[in-house]
Parts: structure tokens; sequence; C-alpha cells
């Protein structure tokens, strides 16, 4: 609708306009609009994502004004909206042979080839169509910069909102989405700064103050983040995500008492999100209360019998408990959920060790390694199944497989080696200690922990003596 018969239409017009083609629509009449009233019913039956009355809208347009190419414009947004883009790019260039000169033209071939995932055209288009006269042009680079964003295209986003922002500094839904997609960007400081310059304008927006929780806590700056979700809960204290963000907050800074008690106050809210009962679990778990911690989980559990990680823990405490076959059913119920996770099958592996059913134990922590092979404490326990077995070459072999996959790790250095002075090959445990000291000086007890008659032995006093000058 251009801007002259916006002016000159009073929004009581408007929405007379649109009750009129709803009643005959429904009553299967005919009546008379002008182009622009039809351009406004179809834009608005367009936001409400009413299509099928948009493409009404249009059809009815374009018998009375076939002629109207703001119609055809409209008609290949509808058309788009349907998913027919093919159909919409052919009418726009159609439409283009007639006037060439209309920016929406332009905005809505940009928003087909877009959706067709030709990124390079459609910024081509939308180019263009901001070379001519645009009213409002912050909303019009507002919206192709949502395009790039809901199309994947974060950066292409960002470079267009950035364009709305200096275009209007004070359009807060443009500093909202800028600090959105900074986020989902991994470009945390920039999303602060978006975020703060909004707040500048509206100080009292809650989602605002959440979100700005939810980039802190993806910095690892916890208190930042538990701060923010309090602003968000003293202007909304009802705000179910925010009490929920928090806790997890708390949980993450080690706070479990504060965590605890805020996991408490939201399931008092929402009392079905397993999720919640789980993570507050996992809370009295850290703090080592097992017997809160495995009602939660089974809590968890009655409410989503498929929450793998409520199995998971409860098999967790189980086995802490020395209740091996409670755990071990748990576990298979945690893998047959998500039988990717490698801490469920090291945990399974442990308890088959446990139960002494070696060759059942081998195969889960031969998964569990698989599926993290970078994870050094899978095969640290690995190995030390074959140790406690008195399979000392096995527990060398696993670890010199776990050393192919991370080659500068000197805690697979320091075991190695006493697993070799255990068995009298001095002379290549002392390899393994030397490339353990050049990794990580520091760690040394290490060894001396899991092996205390290396203490005893003169050619690793030696090189312990060399390496501290070194390090002096």
């Amino acid at each position: 609708m251009n801007e002259d018969a916006r002016d000159n239409f009073e929004e009581d017009d408007f929405q007379e306009a649109v009750a009129r083609f709803k009643k005959m629509v429904k009553s299967n009449t005919s009546e008379y609009f002008d182009v622009f009233e039809i351009e406004g019913i179809t834009d608005q039956f367009l936001e409400d994502g009413r299509i099928k009355l948009a493409r009404k809208a249009v059809e009815t347009g374009l018998w009375l004004h076939p002629t109207s190419i703001s119609l055809k414009i409209r008609q290949a947004q509808v058309l788009m909206n349907e998913g027919k883009l093919e159909e919409c790019l052919e009418l726009i260039s159609m439409a283009e042979k007639i006037e060439s000169n209309n920016p929406e033209l332009f905005l809505t071939k940009g928003g087909a080839l877009n959706l067709l995932g030709d990124v390079e055209k459609a910024v081509e288009a939308f180019d263009h169509a901001l070379t001519m006269p645009i009213d409002e042009p912050d909303e019009t680079l507002y919206n192709i910069g949502i395009s790039f964003g809901q199309a994947g295209e974060t950066q292409l986003a960002i470079k267009y909102l950035e364009k709305a922002h200096e275009a209007n500094p004070e359009n807060e839904i443009v500093l909202y989405e800028l600090g959105y997609y900074s986020d989902k960007n991994s470009q945390f400081e920039e999303s602060i700064a978006y975020y703060n310059k909004y707040l500048n304008i509206d100080p009292f927006n809650h989602s605002v103050w959440y979100n700005i929780g939810i980039t802190y806590n993806r910095m690892g700056m916890f208190e930042k983040a538990i701060e923010a979700y309090d602003y968000s809960l003293v202007l909304n204290e009802d705000f179910l995500h925010a009490h929920f963000n928090k806790a997890n907050a708390l949980a993450n800074n080690n706070q479990f008492e504060e965590a605890i008690e805020c996991y408490l106050e939201y399931i008092q809210l929402d009392q079905d999100n397993d999720d919640a009962y789980c993570y507050l679990a996992e809370c009295y778990l850290n703090t080592d209360r097992y017997s809160e911690a495995l009602i939660y989980y089974q809590h968890a559990i009655r409410l989503n019998d498929s929450n793998s990680s409520a199995w998971y823990g409860s098999g967790l405490i189980m086995w802490s408990e020395g209740e091996l076959p409670e755990a071990q059913v748990c576990l298979k119920k945690a893998i047959s959920l998500e039988d990717d996770n490698a801490d469920f099958w090291s945990m399974a592996a442990k308890i088959h060790a446990e139960l002494n059913e070696n060759e059942e134990a081998i195969e889960s922590f031969e998964m569990a390694t698989s599926l993290e092979p970078e994870n050094i404490e899978n095969w640290l326990s690995y190995s030390e199944m074959f140790y406690d077995l008195d399979d000392t070459d096995r527990a060398i072999e696993v670890l010199k497989t776990a050393n192919k996959f991370n080659k500068s790790n000197a805690f697979l250095n320091y075991r190695l080696t006493a697993y070799l002075l255990d068995k009298n090959e001095e002379l290549e445990a002392v390899c393994h200690f030397e490339k353990a000291l050049k990794i990580d000086y520091s760690k040394q007890n290490e060894l001396f922990e899991f092996y205390p008659e290396a203490s005893k032995i003169e050619s690793i006093k030696k090189l312990i003596s060399q390496y501290q000058t070194t390090k002096l």
C-alpha cells in the first residue's frame, strides 16, 4: 500500500474493509474494493499467517484491477508463502518487465531466492531494492536481516540488521535481534553491547535481561548470568524460563545449595518438567546427598520414561551404594535410549567388571572409547580393569592405543610408566615418564599415587631431579 493511500485510509476504514471482505467470503457474494484496500487486507492476512484468505483477497483484487502491479506483487508473496517459489519468481520476472523501479518487486524476489538457497542472487536482489527510495528503510533492512536469519545465514542477518540500526538507532526490535543473532554467531561481547543499548531505551524488558543471562552463561560468566536472571525475575517473577536458567547457572557455578533452592522454587511453578527434576537430582548428587538425588531422578522417570539422564543418574547412585544388579538395569535402559553416550557405556562397563562379566565389560569399554577417544578417564578405567585382573600386558596395550588418539597427554604416560615398572620393563617406563614430565611436570604425583614403589627407583628419581633443575 503506498504511503499517500495509507495517509488517507484511517484504521477504522481499514478494519471495516477487512470485516466487509470476510463477510463477502462467508456469504459468497461480491463486493468492490479499491487497490489499496486489497493491498492492506492481503498484508494483514499474510502477517496473520492466513494464507488462504490472503490468496482469496489477491484473486478478488486482480479480478477487479487486473493491471495492478502492486497486486501482482502481493500474488507473488502469497505464492512464496505457499512454498511455490518457482511460480513466485516467474510472476516477479513478468512484473519486472512492466515496472522495474518498484522496490517491493526486488524484496519479494530476494525473499524467494533466499528460500531457494540461492543466497548470492538473493543478496543481489535485496541490494538492488535498497538503491530505490524506500519508506522506513530500517524496517526494510530489518526484514531482510530476519529473512537471512531464518535461512540460517547468521552473518548476513547481522550485516543487514547493523544497517537497520544505522538507519534508526532507536529501533528496539532491531537491537533485540542484533543481540540474538550476535549471540547465535558466538559474538558474545557484541551481543551484550546490543542488549545494553536496548536497555538504555527500555530498561524494564524482562526478556532482554533474560537473553543477557543466556549470553553470559554461554561465556562462562555465571555470576553475571545469575545477576541478569535476577533482574528478569524482578520484572516478571512468574517468568519460568528465568527461574530455570538461574538454577542452571547456579549449578554451573558450583553453587549447588542455592541451585537446589532455585530448582525447588521452579518445580512449584512447573511440576511437569522432567529435566528440572533431573538437574535438581544432580545438585543433590554433587553434594553427596544420594537418597534425595535418587528420589528426584525417579520422579523424573515417572514424568518421562524416556529421560536417559535420569536412568543414568539412578544407576550411578545404585552403583555407588553397591546395588549392582539394579544399577545394571538402569544403565541398560539409559543406553537403549541414548546409545551414543560414552559416559553411559563407561559406567555400564564398570558395573559389568564388578559383576565379573568381563566380556561384556570389554565390549562396553570399547564402545565408550570409540565414541569419545579423547576422554582420558575412560581409557584409564578400561586399563585398570585389566590391571585388576592381573593382565598388565592388556592394560599397557589399552593405554598405547589411547596414546595414538591423545599424543600429548601426561596422565596416560604417567600411568603407562606405572604399568611398565610393574612389569619390570624399566627402560620403556623411563621413556614414558620422561615424556610425561615434558608434557606436565606438575602432575608427577599421578605416578606415585598409583604406584608408590616408583619413588624408590633410581632412574625415576634421576629424571625428577634433572627436570626439577630445568624448572627452577
